[in-house]
């Protein structure tokens, strides 16, 4: 009976030690592109998050979002596509503080839909930009926001 107590008190602290660590966050998340979040403008949280802030404007990327949204601090919106090998779907809200909102990595087999709540400071233009092996493509929507979410 003492050797499994000894053994499990040895299994918490393994456990705890990689918590603290930081191993969980090194298995499960990508490289945080801090830079982009941080950009001030779209073409600047673009190149840093991508390399490049040239997108081809695409009809097989549905964006999906209110045409006027009562509050701005919950937005909701989604994006599909039927573009093939897509590696990462991306929201930039133009006139954001901060236009990065929300960037997915999507992994391979997986299908390219991703939906969420996002925060807009005015009424402005909303992108969602999908990278694949093809190239950068993206789309874009307008949200009347009338009351502001972003300080």
């Amino acid at each position: 009976m003492q050797i499994i107590l000894c053994r499990r008190k040895l299994l918490k602290g393994g456990v705890a030690a990689l918590v603290l660590l930081g191993l969980p966050r090194f298995l499960l998340a990508g490289a945080w592109p801090k830079a982009a979040f941080a950009a001030t403008t779209a073409s600047e949280a673009l190149v840093n998050l991508l390399g490049t802030d040239q997108t081809t404007t695409s009809d097989q990327i549905l964006l999906s979002a209110p045409m006027v949204a009562e509050d701005g601090t919950i937005v909701p919106i989604s994006v599909e596509t039927s573009l093939q090998e897509v590696q990462s779907i991306s929201i930039v809200v133009l006139n954001n503080p901060r236009p990065l909102a929300v960037s997915f990595e999507i992994p391979a087999g997986t299908l390219p839909e991703i939906s969420c709540r996002i925060k807009m400071a005015e009424t402005s233009a909303v992108m969602a930009v999908v990278q694949t092996g093809a190239g950068i493509f993206s789309t874009l929507t307008h949200v009347k926001v009338t009351l502001g979410g972003c300080a």
